[in-house]
């Protein structure tokens, strides 16, 4: 039976990007861990576009069932910074971001690092660039020592050439 699931989410995979087929992986993981899993395997060990549509199958799954990516969080950090696919990135940084207590994860320290070098490079992807933020941002509430730091940032991106950057940066400075 697991092959035979493996094959069916990977064939839903291979279709397209659709929110739809999105949706449908959601809804057959359910609450399976078993699942899941399958699918997280293939964020890792499939090949742009699977793997990318499986991190966003997993990010929408988190939404409402965030336990199933308890077993996974000591290495989601790994994974996101190691990933060169960036849907991958980008998927697993969302997850990353609506998580309660970041520091809490394995090499937290060095993911908040990489997420102020992503929030000022102009070649990174604008959603990468804007779950950094969230990321450092909901750091800051643990970490009240971070906030001069992300201040000077967001004051160097309030002006930049992507609106989502642009409109992130601006509503950070307003909470902070």
């Amino acid at each position: 039976m697991n092959q035979t699931i493996e094959k069916h989410f990977l064939a839903l995979l291979e279709t397209d990007s659709s929110r739809t087929i999105a949706d449908i992986i959601v809804n057959e993981i359910g609450n399976n861990p078993e699942y899941f899993r399958i699918v997280f395997d293939y964020c890792l060990t499939k090949p742009y576009p699977v793997s990318m549509r499986a991190a966003r199958a997993l990010q929408l799954c988190c939404e409402d069932r965030k336990s199933l990516i308890n077993p996974y969080l000591n290495n989601i950090v790994c994974y996101a910074l190691s990933s060169k696919i960036e849907g991958v990135r980008r998927g697993f940084l969302k997850i990353i971001s609506e998580l309660p207590d970041i520091l809490n994860l394995n090499e937290s320290g060095i993911l908040i690092n990489q997420c102020f070098e992503w929030i000022v490079s102009q070649n990174e992807n604008p959603a990468i660039r804007v779950y950094s933020m969230e990321i450092v941002y909901n750091v800051c509430k643990l970490e009240p020592l971070l906030k001069n730091e992300l201040t000077s940032v967001m004051e160097l991106v309030k002006d930049d050439k992507s609106m989502a950057v642009r409109s992130r940066a601006k509503r950070i400075l307003d909470a902070i």
